[in-house]
């Protein structure tokens, strides 16, 4: 299959380590290791559509304002939309928000839009069942349209003198609760983990990406207040690798979560898992995470301390080393190529 990935072009000056970036150059090379041909779009050079078997287009919304159109051309490619909708509002309010976007040509809804495109498409591929309930129930898409493509990763082992190395230069406990995310994002919930471990005392290293404002300025604030708290910043890969594979505990209480492609990294390294239920992550770690309310002070606390005393063991990374790899997921997506083509 000749496949073109389409990407909102803002990832180009974006945050490096986007999850949805992720998610598409990992399945785009996993599909060449398919033996597939993909074509990574972009606007400085054109690519006629009928040179393509399928069209994915990742996120869609105003950013892909108009990929729907020629729909009823006979020579378009099988048309494949992956959205991605982080979000802890009800289907109604979608479903609502959607209608809106239909009233007149010129009202604009980002729901609306999403509607549009979704309906236009031959498959909307979602990264978890709740993102599929939300697809269907809050955009009215037909569950015939609607597939689910569970996310995957690969990591490579983390040599034991670099994790040495790491832990020597940054002056890492023996024990230490791990964050990385965009965490100066409100909805990564870095401040509330901040109260929760320290109200414990227990270490927390912060890492990823960030941006000025009020949530850096608070971070900022309390790590200085706190011995237990530290702040990394951006790190490169190997230095993020050795520090899942160090950490006792990763924690990602988002106020929601599509996958978490951190968590899925973390826990193929080794480390426990507490993360917030909203979203996708009970399709991805089942019963070898511990859920919790991410905006529940108490209960990010308590399930830290669960696991806290707990030893590290393998059942978490050979469910994911299994059942989670970007391999596992471009062969279930050209499964529903196929599937579509086929029609």
């Amino acid at each position: 299959m000749r496949i073109g990935f389409l990407l909102p072009s803002q990832f180009a000056v974006g945050n490096p380590g986007n999850g949805i970036l992720e998610q598409a150059r990992n399945i785009a090379l996993a599909m060449e290791q398919r033996g597939h041909e993909v074509v990574r779009l972009n606007p400085w050079e054109h690519y006629p559509k009928a040179n393509l078997d399928v069209l994915h287009f990742f996120l869609g919304g105003a950013q892909l304002y108009g990929i729907e159109r020629g729909r009823k051309e006979a020579s378009r490619p099988c048309l494949v939309f992956s959205p991605i909708i982080d979000s802890n509002y009800s289907n109604t309010l979608y479903r609502f928000a959607a209608r809106c976007g239909e009233v007149h040509p010129r009202v604009f809804t980002i729901q609306g839009l999403l509607r549009q495109q979704a309906l236009a498409s031959d498959v909307v591929v979602c990264r978890s069942r709740h993102e599929r309930q939300r697809i269907m129930e809050g955009l009215g898409i037909p569950a015939s349209k609607v597939a689910v493509v569970l996310n995957g990763i690969d990591v490579q082992a983390v040599p034991s003198s670099f994790m040495a190395d790491v832990k020597l230069n940054l002056n890492l406990p023996d024990k230490f609760v791990l964050h990385i995310s965009s965490y100066t994002q409100e909805r990564k919930n870095a401040l509330r983990l901040v109260d929760a471990v320290d109200k414990l005392g227990i270490p927390l290293v912060i890492a990823g990406h960030s941006e000025p404002g009020a949530v850096y300025t608070k971070l900022s604030q309390k790590a200085q207040h706190s011995k237990n708290i530290r702040m990394l910043g951006f790190i490169d890969k190997q230095t993020r690798n050795a520090l899942y594979a160090l950490c006792h505990v990763f924690c990602l209480p988002s106020h929601h979560e599509g996958t978490g492609l951190a968590a899925l990294e973390a826990g193929l390294l080794g480390a426990h898992l507490v993360i917030t239920k909203n979203g996708g992550p009970p399709d991805y770690f089942g019963p070898h995470a511990v859920y919790v309310n991410p905006f529940e002070l108490e209960d990010i606390s308590h399930a830290l301390q669960q696991v806290w005393n707990q030893p590290r063991h393998d059942a978490l990374r050979d469910h994911i080393a299994k059942n989670l790899t970007w391999h596992r997921s471009a062969e279930k997506l050209e499964a529903v190529y196929s599937e579509h083509l086929a029609h």
